[in-house]
């Protein structure tokens, strides 16, 4: 009864007295903002939360948003209206407020508010001068001092208009300097304003903000529009009019000069120095959806009139510079940053993972952020910016560390470290370019001297070396590849007839040092056996993998030989697991790891056809093709004449490009390269390195060998390879290494036990066993040698079969 009644109450009421209207609304609130200021006393030192000022805004923001949901067609609702016309100077007055920050706090609550209505309203009409004026005077006022207490909300705010830019791309001629009259009017708040909302009549301008180091030109205005469309009468306008019309048009043609700015990137780049990381990211959020509009005048007015790049690798160098001199290289590998990591323990300024541990995160993290920037932007501005990143960080700031001594270790595994987490296109190829040069390799100087830090006495600095070579190698650019790697074995100048097999079987029976050890070697009959043992698990692999090992065709008889030479190149005595039951699991490796280097290599032009060609010794089982023979020094290897047989050949050779096989007569000497002859000597060093380096050594190697060059897999990978005896090649260097371990460990007092017991211990990666110092490095290096001998072989076997499946 009572509830009817009060409705009868109200309708006679409305009747009597009409609700307000919504535009109503809006204006009182309007009025009470206006009658607040109107009667307000400095002396009052109230917050501003302490009066009804946020309430009313947020009833004016209300209402405008309310109304939009009720608008159909793109239509204006009267209360945007307002301001669009200045009826309501809600904006002129948000930039007052900003600027005098009366009472304490309107300064945030200005910002606050004017990025809320630019988010939350569907059609914010900034392309209206009575609404971009008042943002751009609010954007002047951004960053005025260092550490403002109010840069979180400045930053939303530019964040907020980056947002509109990338919807609209048209609006980025808004926040260009040739559509600001000058400098005074920018900065001053207009009259009417002033006297609604009494402000300070000095206006302060920034210092040091390079923002205002620029005079402007007499009449800014004489430019045309930075975003233009193909109309004439588009093109000839002269005016500050010509915003409206062209405000949301398509990037055409750009025509500024040096006295341009880009208002939003130069303040962006601002707080990128702000002690406040938060502020950090986003002005990074702003700068990053700028620079990845697809309109080619936006990126050509960011890379010429803004310092965007510059500042951004400036920004990365003075980080490099900030890590500490005597930081753990060690260290550096183990970080995993990324540039939007904000660590929890930044908060304590005491707390420290490792020394360096917080300049090294902050280096990352900014390096990543280059990274995702150039993977981002648009292909001018990634340009750009990879030259900046060369020229300003590697050449300027990183080189020299190189070739300094007392800092080469460290330097090389942050560089490392750099190649191995970036992944964008542009900066891969600038760092690839920076690395191994564009002239000849001997002009080169940057690769020589990573050459020769391998070579040095200081482990520690070849290891974080051949993490460098490591990384080149695995980010694969075609032209590092054939610098570092190809460009003397692409010739194919390693290739030379091989006497005749009387000549090499004649040479090898007047060896009389073979004939005596063969006759000391007491294991003859149990190498037999494990030769035995090998050669059926061979068979059992190739009958697994699908090729019938009963079927002597050229191809499968010959890569048993492959397989086999690598097998069985240490003889069984001195084995620390002759078994070899892990085989099986290199294979699994190799083919995982081949198809990525298919995958990585197949924009690049190598050949890729095969041809079977003869590249072979005269005999399949002369103890040219069984390079174990040597070593194993026992009689029952003595090969008869019958079983000779000139037509097996090695069949996995691919074919070359414009090489004729039989024109290779030059007794000339090949000269493989400083890269191979690094590789080549620290190999033959095997015993007197530690396990790490040559750990990494044996890795480099392996990534070599799957490169699906023809001829790089021809000299990594043929034993029976018909070279000058002065040629030097991998197997040929493993030979020699296997030799002198066959002969070095027996004279080992109790050898057997320790292979054994240094072999569980290098597989369990007991930590203390590293730290513990007792290493006999000469065992170590065996056991590498071992487990490296049965990648190879794996790594030929699946190059192989897959060449078989190619040809099916």
């Amino acid at each position: 009864m009572l509830s009817r009644f009060s409705d009868v109450l109200q309708t006679a009421a409305d009747v009597l007295a009409p609700p307000a209207t919504r535009l109503e609304d809006f204006e009182y609130h309007w009025k009470m903002i206006l009658n607040f200021y109107q009667n307000y006393d400095d002396s009052n030192k109230m917050h501003i939360e302490e009066t009804r000022i946020p309430h009313h805004l947020h009833q004016m923001l209300q209402l405008i948003v309310e109304e939009e949901k009720e608008q159909h067609g793109g239509t204006v609702g009267p209360c945007l209206e307002a301001l669009v016309q200045r009826s309501i100077c809600l904006l002129d007055a948000l930039t007052a407020l900003a600027a005098a920050d009366r009472p304490p706090g309107a300064r945030a609550l200005a910002l606050t508010t004017g990025t809320a209505l630019l988010r939350r309203t569907r059609q914010p009409c900034v392309n209206s001068a009575h609404v971009y004026r008042p943002l751009q005077r609010m954007l002047i006022q951004c960053n005025e001092s260092p550490a403002s207490p109010t840069e979180k909300e400045e930053v939303e705010l530019l964040l907020t208009l980056c947002g509109l830019v990338r919807k609209e791309p048209g609006l980025a001629n808004i926040f260009t300097t040739p559509f600001v009259e000058d400098k005074s009017t920018l900065l001053s708040i207009p009259e009417d304003i002033q006297k609604l909302i009494p402000i300070r009549s000095k206006v302060h301008t920034p210092k040091k903000n390079p923002l205002f180091e620029v005079e402007l030109p007499p009449n800014p205005l004489r430019n045309v529009s930075i975003i233009r469309t193909g109309k004439d009468d588009c093109c000839n306008a002269t005016s500050s009019s010509s915003i409206d019309d062209n405000a949301s048009c398509k990037s055409h043609k750009t025509v500024y000069d040096d006295n341009d700015k880009f208002l939003l990137i130069d303040l962006l780049l601002s707080y990128l120095n702000s002690a406040d990381n938060q502020v950090v990211l986003r002005a990074c959020e702003g700068i990053m959806i700028v620079s990845s509009l697809p309109e080619d005048d936006i990126a050509n007015l960011l890379t010429s009139c803004s310092p965007a790049c510059e500042t951004i690798v400036d920004k990365l160098a003075a980080k490099y510079k900030c890590v500490p001199a005597n930081v753990d290289p060690s260290d550096v590998d183990h970080l995993n940053i990324t540039w939007a990591y904000v660590a929890q323990d930044f908060g304590d300024k005491t707390y420290s993972k490792f020394h360096g541990y917080r300049e090294l995160t902050s280096f990352f993290s900014w390096l990543d952020y280059c990274d995702t920037l150039m993977k981002e932007c648009h292909p001018t501005i990634a340009a750009h910016l990879s030259r900046t990143f060369r020229q300003n960080f590697l050449e300027g700031t990183a080189e020299n560390g190189i070739t300094d001594v007392h800092h080469a270790v460290l330097v090389t595994a942050i560089l490392a470290k750099c190649l191995k987490v970036v992944d964008s296109p542009d900066l891969i190829n600038e760092f690839s370019n920076w690395l191994v040069g564009d002239g000849e390799v001997s002009e080169w100087p940057l690769l020589h001297t990573l050459i020769n830090n391998c070579l040095t006495e200081n482990y520690e600095l070849t290891l974080e070396t051949l993490r460098f070579f490591e990384s080149i190698i695995e980010k694969g650019t075609e032209h590092s590849i054939q610098r570092v790697v190809l460009a003397r074995v692409a010739a194919r100048g390693y290739w030379a007839p091989r006497a005749t097999h009387d000549d090499a079987e004649r040479e090898r029976l007047n060896d009389l040092s073979i004939g005596r050890e063969r006759e000391r070697n007491r294991e003859a009959m149990k190498q037999l056996q494990h030769e035995d043992h090998v050669n059926e698990q061979i068979t059992d692999i190739l009958s697994h993998e699908g090729l019938d090992p009963k079927h002597h065709d050229e191809g499968t008889d010959n890569i048993h030989r492959v397989i086999n030479s690598f097998l069985l190149l240490l003889p069984r005595a001195i084995l620390s697991d002759p078994i070899g039951a892990d085989y099986e699991h290199y294979i699994h490796d190799a083919h995982r790891h081949y198809q990525y280097w298919l995958d990585v290599t197949s924009t690049f032009h190598w050949p890729t056809e095969y041809n079977w060609v003869d590249t072979t010794a005269s005999s399949t089982h002369s103890y040219d093709s069984r390079p174990e023979a040597d070593i194993h020094l026992d009689e029952v290897f003595t090969i008869k004449p019958d079983k000779i047989d000139d037509q097996n050949r090695f069949t996995q050779k691919l074919v070359l490009r414009s090489r004729d096989l039989t024109s290779q007569t030059s007794e000339e000497e090949f000269d493989e390269g400083p890269f191979f002859k690094m590789i080549f000597k620290l190999l033959s060093n095997m015993p007197s390195q530690p396990y790490q380096v040559n750990l990494h050594l044996t890795s480099i190697i392996s990534k070599l060998a799957l490169l699906p060059h023809p001829n790089l897999h021809e000299y990594l990978l043929n034993p029976m390879l018909p070279t000058a005896k002065k040629t030097p090649t991998l197997f040929k260097t493993l030979q020699d290494l296997a030799r002198r371990l066959t002969i070095e460990i027996p004279r080992l007092r109790n050898y057997s036990k320790i292979i054994e017991n240094t072999r569980l211990q290098l597989m369990s990666e007991d930590p203390s066993y590293d730290e513990g110092g007792e290493h006999n490095q000469l065992v170590e290096s065996l056991i590498v040698l071992e487990e490296f001998c049965k990648e190879l072989a794996a790594i030929a076997f699946v190059k192989y079969q897959h060449s078989m499946h190619m040809h099916r």
